[in-house]
């Protein structure tokens, strides 16, 4: 038993209190890393470390939060590292050390152009240099994003078995990429991660979010709030709440399940003491022991139980259907984000993604399939493929936990793809088919035991297994059905997840629709769990639906769905259909079209409907002005009110961005191209190479009609001041994340006015306030894209 699960067996354990807000008096340039003073104050880290042990920290992180290539040049970052390491271990007196390590700061594939291979070396590298310089326990903190957090997660499992992966939450219990707590606590818990919980997020919010998450999961839980919200007082900077206020909520966080408690910014050693005298006092809860199935994508969870079924969608694939098969022979992949979306609207609940195609790499071709889903569905996946290297590229990247399919009741095949798929967390489809195609139900049960049998020994989780029976063509083997359906009632009745391709019911068939749905109806009758069909024949969903209540006894689920269908029935035919009643308004206005495609997303909708508006003679100025321009506040509105998140946002400026390349001929035209835009420079001001921000407040800004002059981060005062001379902007928009930093914004203003410019500033970050803008000079403060576009519509 190592150290960490004895300590976690005796209890609470106690985390440090923040480190960066206690060092800002010590030496820090502005825009500097806490981290550097490992280089140059040593003395002060150890002062600030040791005062947490001797305050009752049982683990002490090292000062290496931001210790990374972007922070520090070359390998100066390795030097922070080792020096950290030395401190740390120094002041520790024995207690655990972990290494602590944040984000970047960049954005990945699907919402950013950072690459995951690239992101996962440098990750590499950072936890390489903890193992060589003595530390093998990691903690990865103050992570908004899962795909980030895993790209780390997966670099530390080279060197470690015990990693705490810990989120940042907004108000509405979500990270700013929408991300939900119960998909980051399961995906991180079949991951692997021995703690998992929440940072640098306020008290209340934390008790919210850790409630949900030990609803889910069975890992220990962490709490590390802040001190309520940075508040800067003649350069000083506090907390609103203090150490006192802020240990009150001890026992409130282990009431909600958290075990590892310490706290993030403001907090000092004071509150460490005061949490440290109670711990004794409370008892840890206990958890919910059973074990859950769930599949999760950044934005939605699944739990799924033996009375569960769950339509996959069967459409992402090119075998049989020509259209997607010629888009990816062009390397067009976009058709796959519009099919995901399209089959999350008409009702799937996971998404079966097959991108093989003759001739193809098939690796490189599923990655960028799966990106384009991840960027417009909230459905979690089945990988399917037989390619291993797809298998393993396609479930490295994804940001959750979904199912591989599938793996054949051969020894050698699951030997191969079984821990492959543990590994990554995912569950697994198993095809009964063995070393021959099962011809019967006591075949297939056969093949069924024997894949337990090997499971076990593997050491992977058989209530993570999926068993396929097999559905052939009723044209070629009609006494299969009945074979079929008699082993997913056993299966069920053993107590084993169940699923069937529907489609392969009615090959060579005549309506084959028909077919389909009547063995919808055959499988959820015998407790099939997962479907594979197309959930836009009209036909199939109304026999799911209809089964479902038959059967499942969900007839609240079956009356609402009649209540969002319109069913047509001609009485001229036999035939009939099912028409979905349309979401949104009017369908028949281009531009109404055309703004709820900016606002969805939708960029090939957003392309075709743009070109009616210009052969209707509409101007592009009209265009940006009116329609554009008002998508886009209906995207703020949406995002303000938490209904979309940085995803959305970025998936509305990307359309936006390819329409207005669309019509630049146009704008040139009528509008005197970007001269007669009017301009914007933004900038990351010096010492503060955060830029993520600022870079979506570029492209909101560039999708109002703005011509925004980026001149990215880390950027001189005196740089700034220089474009503004030269583009005379309407506006200048300073971002900074750090709190160190945000004197530097004060710099930026003064300088201007000592060279006689009086242009508006407009200060952004998530510190920043009007109370601050207002005594450095700026025109406002605003915390997202949004609020800044309509201060500058004000300012005309």
């Amino acid at each position: 038993m190592d150290r960490l699960t004895k300590l976690l067996k005796r209890g609470v354990v106690l985390l440090d209190g923040a480190t960066g807000t206690n060092l800002l008096n010590k030496n820090i340039l502005p825009g500097e890393s806490p981290s550097s003073l490992n280089l140059k104050n040593p003395e002060a880290v150890y002062e600030l470390q040791k005062a947490y042990i001797e305050a009752g920290s049982d683990i002490i992180l090292t000062n290496t939060f931001s210790a990374n290539p972007f922070n520090f040049k070359g390998n100066k970052y390795k030097e922070v590292i080792r020096a950290g390491v030395e401190i740390a271990c120094r002041a520790s007196k024995g207690r655990l050390v972990f290494g602590d390590v944040g984000p970047l700061g960049i954005l990945i594939k699907p919402y950013g152009d950072g690459n995951f291979d690239d992101v996962f070396k440098i990750y590499f590298e950072i936890f390489e240099t903890f193992y060589k310089s003595g530390v093998k326990n990691f903690f990865i903190e103050t992570f908004n994003s899962i795909i980030e957090a895993k790209a780390a997660f997966l670099a530390a499992r080279n060197y470690a078995d015990n990693i705490m992966v810990s989120f940042s939450f907004q108000e509405n219990e979500k990270t700013i990429f929408g991300e939900e707590p119960e998909s980051i606590a399961i995906t991180f818990e079949k991951l692997g991660a021995k703690a998992v919980g929440v940072n640098c997020t306020p008290p209340e919010t934390t008790l919210a979010v850790l409630e949900r998450m030990s609803r889910i999961t069975q890992l220990p839980l962490i709490a590390k709030p802040n001190a309520g919200r940075v508040i800067i007082e003649n350069n000083k900077i506090r907390q609103s709440i203090s150490d006192k206020e802020l240990a009150g909520y001890f026992g409130k966080f282990i009431k909600s399940g958290a075990q590892l408690i310490g706290g993030c910014c403001g907090t000092t050693p004071e509150y460490i003491k005061r949490i440290s005298v109670r711990r004794t006092e409370l008892r840890i809860p206990s958890r919910n022991a059973n074990s859950r199935f769930i599949l999760a994508s950044p934005q939605k969870f699944i739990e799924i139980d033996s009375d569960s079924t769950i339509i996959v969608g069967e459409r992402l694939n090119p075998s049989g259907r020509k259209k997607i098969r010629e888009k990816l022979l062009k390397n067009d992949y976009t058709i796959y984000g519009e099919e995901a979306r399209l089959q999350e609207e008409a009702g799937a609940e996971a998404l079966d993604v097959n991108a093989y195609v003759a001739g193809l790499e098939e690796r490189k071709t599923l990655v960028n399939c799966l990106t384009e889903v991840i960027k417009n569905s909230k459905l979690p996946v089945f990988i399917d493929t037989q390619d291993y290297l797809a298998a393993k590229k396609a479930m490295e990247i994804y940001p959750g936990i979904g199912v591989y399919n599938s793996i054949p009741a051969r020894l050698k095949d699951l030997e191969k793809f079984l821990p492959l798929v543990r590994y990554y967390g995912f569950k697994a489809v198993i095809s009964l088919v063995g070393k021959r195609i099962p011809r019967n139900c006591k075949e297939r049960l056969k093949n069924a035991d024997f894949v337990l049998k090997i499971a076990r020994r593997l050491r992977f989780p058989v209530a993570d297994l999926i068993f396929d029976p097999l559905v052939f063509s009723i044209a070629t083997g009609p006494e299969q059905i009945e074979e079929t359906s008699k082993a997913v009632a056993e299966l069920h009745r053993k107590g084993l997840k169940t699923i069937l391709g529907i489609s392969n019911i009615s090959f060579g068939l005549p309506e084959r629709s028909l077919m389909n749905a009547g063995m919808v109806n055959r499988a959820i009758s015998a407790g099939v769990n997962f479907l594979i069909l197309n959930p836009l024949d009209p036909r199939v969903m109304e026999s799911y639906y209809t089964a479902r209540a038959l059967f499942k006894n969900e007839i609240v689920e079956y009356i609402q769905w009649v209540k969002n269908t319109k069913f047509v029935y001609p009485q001229t035919s036999q035939k009939f259909a099912t028409k979905q009643r349309p979401k949104t308004g009017i369908q028949s206005n281009p531009a109404e079209d055309f703004m709820r495609a900016i606002v969805a997303g939708d960029t090939k909708s957003a392309t075709e409907y743009i070109k009616i508006l210009l052969d209707a003679g509409i101007s592009p100025k009209t265009i940006i002005d009116n329609y554009i321009s008002k998508a886009m506040k209906m995207v703020g509105d949406k995002y303000e009110k938490g209904v979309f998140f940085i995803p959305d946002l970025l998936k509305s400026a990307e359309a936006t961005r390819i329409v207005l390349e669309t019509i630049k001929k146009n704008i040139k035209r009528e509008t005197g191209g970007r001269e007669g835009r009017k301009k914007i420079v933004l900038a990351t001001v010096k010492g503060d190479i955060h830029d993520i921000g600022k870079n979506i407040v570029a492209m909101v800004l560039e999708s109002a009609g703005y011509e925004v002059i980026d001149l990215g981060k880390d950027v001189a005062a005196l740089k700034i001041v220089n474009a503004v001379k030269k583009y005379k902007p309407v506006a200048v928009g300073l971002s900074a994340l750090l709190t160190t930093t945000m004197s530097e914004m004060g710099n930026v203003i003064k300088l201007m006015r000592e060279a006689g410019l009086d242009t508006p500033v407009i200060i952004g970050g998530p510190n920043v306030n009007d109370r601050f803008a207002k005594k450095i000079g700026a025109y406002a403060a605003v915390n997202n894209a949004f609020a800044g576009l309509r201060i500058l519509k004000k300012l005309g």
